[in-house]
């Protein structure tokens, strides 16, 4: 099958409709993206059930603008109407064949369950109340504090996890998925973005409002000194 240009009329209707659809965004004066161009039309005649589309940005810049393209060439893959890859940079032959190959895998029903589970995650509140974390807190719930290490030492809710901001994108992966997290950091700021990063990832985060000022001006418990497992203090 040879290659489709999409336009923003058609563009969303073929991914929608088609089960698999991979799109190149590139344009003319791009040399990486036709150094790409051959490798793409390639796969596409290895690949006859999937669509192998490409979106000229410069006379699509609307739908480039929409797709939030920012670097070309940018490769995206969707399955059932789902965006499973976004990725600039052109590929090699082996690599494009591996993107294929791992969505073709993807079990669907699964994607399907994250992406409702991310979508009625959005619909609670990102920031809870001092009191309500008291109570979370108490419950045993996991706590992360996304401050710097000096600041942690210096004080931190008793049993939470160091995580600074520049880790908890990689981090993520540690922390539980069937139940609420707690993000906390000095006064409620840091802790906000943070958790709206998690969320993106699956986590059901949640920030504490006026972390822990809050926390510590009510006289509560705050823990000074070490990390609370070695791994912490390596990975700071």
């Amino acid at each position: 099958m040879a290659t489709r240009d999409l336009t923003h009329a058609d563009f969303e209707k073929t991914v929608t409709e088609e089960d698999i659809v991979l799109v190149d965004f590139w344009a003319a004066w791009c040399g990486p993206c036709r150094q790409f161009a051959p490798v793409y039309e390639a796969a596409s005649e290895q690949h006859p059930d999937v669509v192998f589309g490409k979106v000229d940005t410069e006379a699509e810049q609307s739908l480039a603008a929409a797709a939030g393209i920012t670097s070309i060439p940018t490769l995206m893959a969707f399955r059932e109407g789902v965006l499973v890859f976004n990725q600039p940079g052109a590929l090699p032959a082996a690599g494009l064949e591996q993107v294929v190959a791992k969505v073709k895998e993807l079990d669907m029903g699964e994607v399907h369950a994250r992406m409702a589970a991310l979508r009625a995650l959005a619909d609670k509140p990102l920031e809870i109340s001092a009191d309500d974390f008291v109570t979370g807190h108490a419950e045993g719930r996991t706590v992360v504090d996304v401050r710097e290490p000096m600041e942690y030492r210096a004080g931190h809710v008793p049993g939470a996890v160091l995580m600074p901001m520049r880790q908890v994108a990689e981090r993520a992966g540690e922390l539980p998925t069937d139940e609420p997290v707690y993000v906390i950091c000095a006064t409620g700021n840091r802790s906000q973005s943070m958790a709206q990063l998690l969320r993106r990832a699956g986590v059901e985060a949640y920030s504490v409002a006026g972390g822990t000022e809050v926390w510590a001006a009510a006289g509560r418990e705050v823990v000074t000194g070490p990390y609370p497992r070695a791994t912490d203090a390596a990975s700071a």
